[in-house]
This record gives structure tokens, C-alpha cells and sequence, in this order.
């Protein structure tokens, strides 16, 4: 096998299937469509490739802001819109291999039972969480419940979490603070109906991170008939008479064409969408307007964009709290309170500078919805992002709750040591200071949404095909019909597990 980080390969001009992007999905699906060996798979990732042996220090460890500012490993120039109070913003989206997985704040959270009862109502009724809970169980290896019922310890992905008493002091406070202020204690996280604090679980195995490149791309590397190669953009997929032909790559200054009968978008829920509408499927209106050629008009596709919403209280440590933060783990427990179990709380034990620490308050049921556009036909150039948060009115008065919930857990005793003085607090006009300072988790989802046929947003079936065309399908966070209540790392492992099962029958039926 040939992988292609420094162009010493070059990309074959056929394959049965290409799967286009080597992220958090397309690594799961590469890998389970080669399995068998009776397909030539080619992946296709525009970022570098590499084993993961190789990996850089900064996405190794669990120092979130390193692996942050590897901007080798991000799509430089890809800008979003917060809010409509907000000028465009650099947006954090992974790009190489393990994709956002390599590069996240590695937080290892499952769906849960709500999550799929909304998909349900959506229209997809082969997502419930009865249907997706022995995916979740089968793709886990969990340190410290892989024995329990509904737990796994012999899947790919290693969750585990840290001691008690190797939590940071703002993760020590906040653990205390909740309980003072009479939030249930769960010791798994990912146990139904686990509302309250917990300690976090993370894609970690000793104290290093876990991407998808390392759980399920390098143990299939070896297989003869899959290729990956590295540092291609794809342009567009290519189509006769509504069947996929192949795609068309971009990279170093030329165009390819590589002939498949299969093509599988794990781009994302950027990129996917864009890479569809440059091939001819979304919007009619928009793609007139570019002169693309139409080939599918689903006017879904770019839309539904889903983030979830945060706000950074952060505050300046104590002596005693920021030595103790360096010799300690950050973030090492989670408050998930809220009427629907839609607030998320994440301490901070380290932010910019030595002496900072900070709690990172988050809505993760939103409402509101955004889009994804193209600037122009050139694949070069990326796509345009609104994600207009908090537009919902729903989305604004939670996030403000959450807002003052957290303003009283700082006010807690388990604060006095960690805080240095009282902490400022936004003034009475809380509302515009959301809007104005509103950040974003980077979990964009829900770009190419799954649902029944007909339906004017639904761009892929419950098995990931594209509607209209033949040999597509999209296999990412893109396709969630509704976004998920919770970091969404495993659940996209979860979705690329499925739909690469589906996937695979679909091409052997095929044949």
C-alpha cells in the first residue's frame, strides 16, 4: 500500500471506491470497506497524510490549544459568521489525517436516548437509540466500564478518564460546587440518564489522544487494496446521466480524474456540502447563479448548519491554583444540567497564560440554524459560513440561564481557593453581551440532513445515499437530522460505523 504525504505515489486512475476525506468518519469508513479485500479503496484526504507513528507531539497529548494552533493540520482560511453582531471569525476545522478528531478537545461523550428519539421524529426511524446503542457498545473500549452491561472493552476507540485526584483546581471546584448546589454525582458519564457531574471521558489511552487515524485507519494500512493519498483536493464528483463516474482532483497546481463507480463524501459538515455543490447537487437558484450545471437540485444541501453555542467565563487563579494547574489534567469533569439536559459546563483548570483558568458554558440543543455557500466554483477557495447563533429566541434566554447558573457555582466556597479576587460579571445588558461574545464548540453538523425522501431539506436516505443520483453517498456529521445534545466525536464514529455496514451491502447487492 501506498500512502502519499510527500508525493512519492501517485494516485491510481481507477478505484471501486473513493471515500473522500481521511477524518473522523472517512477513516472509519476506508477501513470498513476494505475489510473484506474485495474492493480497491482509494481515500482521499485533502490535508497530509500520516502514520501514526508520525503524528506531531502537539495533537498527541492533551493539550487542546497546541493541537489547536497546528494550522498545518486545519483549513487556513475557512472563516464563519458567529453572529450577526460579529464579524467573520477564524473557524477550527480539521484537515489531514484523523481530521477534527486529531485536533479536538478530545471529549469521548455518547449520544444519548433523546438524541434518537428526535432523529425518530425527523423521519428516521431506523436511528432510534435501541437501533444505535450495540454500535455505540461495539466501537468502545472503555478503560474503566468495558465489563459493565451496555459498555464495551473490545472495540477501537479507548475512553478513559482521570483519577479524582489528578483533577486541576478549577475541575476540583467545579466537581464540588455542583454537588453543593445539589447536582446529581455519576460516575460514568456515558450511562443513561446521567444528567449532573461527572468526570469527563476522553478518545484517550495512556494520557495520549486517539484519533481516528490511529483507531481505525493505521491498523488497515497494510491492506493491499487500499490507498491513501494525501494532500488532494477533491474539485467535484463526476457524473453520466445522473451515475457517479468518478471524481475530480485538485492538487499542485493540476487536475486528475480518478474513475469509481462509488463515491463516499466523509468531507464533513463544511466541506461535504460544498464539494456537492460544486458538483451540480443543492440549490438550483445558487448553483445557476455560479454557473454550475445542475445534476440533482436538493435545496438542502448547505443547509441546517448546527453548531453548538458557548460563552468563556474566565477568570485569573490563584498562587497556589495555578501551580497546581501545571502539574494536573484540565477539563476532567462535565456538568450537563438544563431542563432538556441542554447545558454543558466544562472547567478550564489552564487557558492563555499561566495564571487562568475559566468555564466554558455551553447550549447544546440549539435551535438555531445557519448555512453553507460556496464564494465561487473554485475548490481553492472555501466556503462561506453563517451560522447565526442564538437567532433563535429559545437559544438566547438558555444560554443567559446558563450563563447565571455558572456566575452561582463560581459564587460557591470551592471557588475562594481557586478564584484571585471576585470576578467580574457581564452588566445588566447580558443579552447583547451574549450575542457580541458568543463563541462556538466547532461542531458544525446537519448540512447534508437524512430523512425521508420528498421532505424539502432531506438530502440522503437513512443508508447516507444522496437523492437523485446513483453511486453517492455522504457518511459524516453532515447527515444528523437533528444535532446531538453532546460533543459530537462519537456519535459521527457511531454514524460512519453504520452507514459504512450499509455502505458495503449496498455495493455487494450491486454487483
Amino acid at each position: 500500500m501506498c500512502t502519499v504525504p510527500a508525493g512519492d505515489c501517485g494516485v491510481p486512475r481507477a478505484a471501486d471506491v473513493v471515500v473522500v476525506g481521511a477524518g473522523a468518519a472517512g477513516a472509519v469508513v476506508a477501513a470498513r470497506l476494505s475489510e473484506a479485500g474485495s474492493a480497491d479503496v482509494l481515500l482521499v484526504e485533502a490535508g497530509p497524510d500520516y502514520r501514526s507513528a508520525d503524528a506531531p507531539a502537539a495533537v498527541r497529548g492533551t493539550d487542546i490549544g497546541r493541537a489547536l494552533a497546528m494550522r498545518s493540520l486545519r483549513w487556513p482560511g475557512l472563516l464563519a459568521r458567529l453572529t450577526e453582531h460579529q464579524p467573520p471569525r477564524a473557524y477550527a476545522c480539521g484537515r489531514g489525517a484523523g481530521g477534527s478528531s486529531a485536533i479536538n478537545g478530545q471529549l469521548a461523550v455518547r449520544g444519548t436516548p433523546a438524541d434518537f428519539d428526535a432523529w425518530v421524529r425527523a423521519g428516521c426511524a431506523g436511528w432510534s437509540w435501541p437501533a444505535v446503542q450495540p454500535a455505540f457498545v461495539r466501537l468502545e473500549r472503555d478503560m474503566d466500564f468495558g465489563g459493565h452491561p451496555g459498555h464495551g472493552s473490545r472495540g477501537p476507540v479507548p475512553i478513559s478518564r482521570v483519577p479524582a485526584d489528578r483533577r486541576g483546581p478549577v475541575s476540583t471546584a467545579l466537581y464540588t460546587a455542583a454537588v453543593g448546589l445539589g447536582h446529581p454525582e455519576h460516575r460514568d458519564l456515558n450511562a443513561e440518564g446521567s444528567t449532573g457531574i461527572s468526570p469527563a471521558a476522553w478518545h484517550r489511552r495512556d494520557g495520549m489522544r486517539v484519533s481516528s487515524n490511529d483507531s481505525h485507519l493505521e491498523p488497515a494500512r497494510s491492506r493491499p487494496r487500499l490507498r491513501v493519498a494525501g494532500r488532494h483536493l477533491v474539485s467535484r464528483v463526476l457524473f453520466s446521466a445522473g451515475r457517479v463516474r468518478g471524481v475530480e482532483l485538485a492538487a499542485e497546481g493540476h487536475r486528475e480524474v480518478v474513475s469509481a463507480p462509488a463515491v463516499v463524501l466523509c468531507a464533513g459538515a463544511v466541506y461535504s456540502p460544498a464539494i456537492l455543490l460544486r458538483s451540480g447537487v443543492g440549490p438550483a437558484d445558487r448553483l445557476g447563479a455560479l454557473g454550475i450545471e445542475i445534476v440533482a437540485p436538493l435545496p438542502g444541501v448547505g443547509a441546517g448548519l448546527s453548531d453548538h453555542p458557548a460563552v468563556m467565563l474566565g477568570f485569573r487563579l490563584t498562587e497556589a491554583a495555578a501551580a497546581r494547574s501545571l502539574e494536573t489534567d484540565s477539563g476532567c469533569c462535565l456538568l450537563r444540567a438544563g431542563r432538556a439536559d441542554d447545558i454543558q459546563v466544562l472547567p478550564l483548570d489552564r487557558t492563555v497564560g499561566p495564571a487562568s483558568g475559566g468555564l466554558m458554558v455551553s447550549l447544546m440543543r440549539p435551535e438555531s440554524t445557519g448555512s453553507v455557500r460556496l464564494r465561487s466554483r473554485d475548490p481553492a477557495d472555501d466556503p462561506s459560513l453563517d451560522l447565526r447563533l442564538l437567532s433563535d429566541r429559545g437559544d438566547l434566554d438558555r444560554l443567559r440561564d446558563a450563563v447565571l447558573h455558572a456566575a452561582e457555582l463560581l459564587d460557591h466556597p470551592a471557588f475562594r481557593e481557586v478564584v484571585e479576587g471576585r470576578q467580574a460579571r457581564p452588566d445588566g445588558a447580558l443579552d447583547q453581551w451574549l450575542r457580541e461574545n458568543c463563541r462556538t464548540l466547532y461542531h458544525p453538523s446537519g448540512t447534508c440532513r437524512m430523512g425521508p425522501a420528498g421532505e424539502g431539506g432531506t438530502v440522503v436516505d437513512e443508508e447516507g445515499r444522496v437523492l437523485g443520483v446513483d453511486g453517492l453517498w455522504v457518511a459524516d456529521a453532515s447527515v444528523m437530522p437533528v444535532p446531538c445534545g453532546v460533543p459530537p466525536y462519537l456519535t459521527t464514529v457511531m454514524v460512519a460505523e453504520r452507514l459504512a455496514a450499509a455502505i458495503r451491502n449496498g455495493l455487494l447487492r450491486a454487483r
